[in-house]
């Protein structure tokens, strides 16, 4: 872990809220399904649906997200944010607009829909500029503050269509063309998450899975195809080229998936097993939804689950379990006195406790693909998916506890 800046990295309870409350929504969404059933799957237009789909767009994917880029930029990138003190309070207005914008999705509240609005949006907006002036000041690797920013542009675009859509919906505009939703949904999945992870990964897949260094040239050919790609995404939407032209987008999250492939085959040093079968699943995911989406006729609900309900929160959640052990080292390192020998940061989170999330998190994922095909599995699927994240969250307390109940005579 050289090159790593941890005397900029934020107190680690930060980084952890985040973390935490993602694993927290997706047992809520596990929760929604199974109360919901088959009406969650049957289309993507109905308001059950939205929930599911956006507690695992916002509320999973959003604050694990958020919350690696709080720890990443000082760390990795050599970016702090500016204003750090104000990072606890944008956590707690995302997740009430998150609640906020899911009342207003079941119900059509319009009285919800504003406030969701200001505290999203706000939040959001915020945060993205905060993270922009971090990436402009600072002094890590030009190519990953780079792909940094072009996620982060994507996270803007998001929120401002997101926005859109929640106006037009609850009567405030007229209605919104048909294709500001799938443009919405591709700025949120292609631009934002894929985008951030291949930046962050080409730092963390060395660190954490023993890969080689990700070739600067094949970074810059990675974001500038992705850029192109979104703009193609848009003209389709807009009618300015034919609107299959919308199924190119699958092709980045093919790219990316047989990419992470061949990175983890060649790898001179393993490290991380767990982790490694949890970019694994997630990319076999990413490959199927990649390839079902070039089928005509193919359920776009399927494609979405394979990726927003399956393929990113895999990695997601594999990330969010290893990078809980290196905060609780940190946080332990900050409590004993300099020159104590501490445990090491792979010994903190039980391997066992990785194992058994990644097998129940693999079933789980099995059922909601199976849910999306044949939407009477869905509350069986919902049962497992909300075991999956409270097997997570079990075991990221105990590493927690396990570093703040350390004593000099435990080592």
């Amino acid at each position: 872990m050289s090159g790593l800046a941890f005397a900029q990295a934020p107190p680690p309870l930060v980084p952890v809220r985040f973390l935490q409350s993602a694993l927290a929504w997706g047992l809520v969404a596990g929760l929604w399904l199974a109360w919901q059933g088959e009406v969650a799957l049957l289309s993507r237009w109905t308001p059950a649906t939205l929930v599911l789909v956006h507690m695992f767009a916002l509320g999973l994917l959003g604050n694990a997200m958020l919350g690696s880029l709080v720890q990443f930029l000082p760390v990795a990138a050599g970016s702090p944010l500016p204003c750090p003190r104000l990072v606890p309070w944008l956590h707690a207005m995302f997740n009430l607009g998150v609640v906020l914008l899911l009342v207003s999705l079941a119900s059509q509240a319009r009285a919800c829909a504003v406030p969701a609005g200001v505290l999203l949006g706000g939040s959001l907006a915020v945060f993205t500029v905060l993270a922009l002036v971090a990436v402009l000041r600072g002094n890590g690797q030009r190519v990953v503050r780079d792909g940094i920013g072009l996620a982060l542009v994507a996270l803007a675009m998001t929120t401002a269509l997101g926005l859109l859509l929640l106006a037009a919906r609850t009567g405030w505009r007229v209605p919104a063309p048909p294709g500001l939703v799938d443009l919405h949904a591709m700025f949120g999945s292609l631009g934002w998450v894929l985008g951030l992870l291949a930046a962050v990964g080409s730092i963390t897949l060395p660190m954490l899975q023993g890969t080689h260094a990700v070739p600067s040239a094949a970074s810059r050919t990675w974001q500038a195809s992705l850029l192109a790609t979104l703009g193609v995404v848009a003209a389709a939407q807009m009618k300015l080229l034919p609107e299959a032209a919308w199924r190119v987008a699958a092709w980045p999250f093919a790219v990316f998936g047989i990419a992470v492939f061949v990175l983890q085959a060649r790898a001179p040093h393993r490290r991380n097993p767990t982790l490694r079968r949890f970019w694994q699943a997630g990319c076999t995911a990413l490959l199927a939804a990649s390839v079902t989406a070039l089928w005509s006729g193919t359920p776009l609900l399927l494609v979405g689950m394979l990726v927003v309900g399956v393929g990113l929160p895999l990695m997601v959640v594999g990330m969010a379990l290893e990078i809980t052990g290196f905060l609780a080292w940190i946080a332990l390192r900050q409590r004993v006195p300099r020159g104590l020998r501490v445990p090491g940061v792979g010994s903190l989170f039980v391997e066992v406790d990785k194992r058994r999330a990644f097998a129940v998190h693999v079933i789980a994922d099995l059922l909601l693909v199976m849910a999306a095909l044949a939407p009477a599995v869905a509350r069986t699927a919902g049962f497992v998916i909300a075991l999956a994240y409270a097997v997570s969250l079990h075991g990221q307390w105990r590493c927690w506890r396990q570093a703040a109940t350390w004593r000099r005579d435990d080592g």
